[in-house]
């Protein structure tokens, strides 16, 4: 007498497929994400913070808005511009700054190289973590 031949369950074959499709789709879709002009712009923005608190203890204030020239040459060497070249968006309360890059294409909004970028999108710059 012989037994009855056990069948595999066909999810015991689904889901390592499905497994290594997932993990496949996600390592694609992370490599390549990491920006260096973001890193380079977050560190930017720690240089130009610290400028602006030069100011400030030297004023007592910060100006509203404007372009960040008021900061050269005493606090910077030279007016401070994106990794794309683009000057950075500056405005402040007269007590916290706002401090924007608009990304590689300049524009506002925009994924990837051309996203935007501010002081208080939550990340830090390189080497403050």
């Amino acid at each position: 007498m012989t037994t009855p031949r056990r069948r595999i369950h066909p999810m015991v074959i689904f889901l390592p497929i499905a497994f290594v499709a997932l993990g496949l789709s996600v390592w694609l879709g992370l490599r390549g994400k990491h920006d260096p002009g973001a890193a380079q712009v977050h560190a930017d923005f720690a240089r130009i913070l610290a400028a602006l608190e030069a100011y400030r203890a030297d004023h007592g204030s910060i100006p509203d808005e404007g372009d960040l020239s008021f900061l050269v040459p005493k606090y910077l060497p030279a007016e401070p511009s994106d990794p794309w070249g683009h000057p950075y968006a500056y405005a402040s309360d007269g007590q916290r700054p706002f401090l924007q890059s608009y990304g590689q294409d300049g524009l506002r909004g925009g994924n990837g190289p051309n996203q935007d970028h501010t002081n208080h999108d939550g990340h830090a710059a390189v080497g403050t973590r």
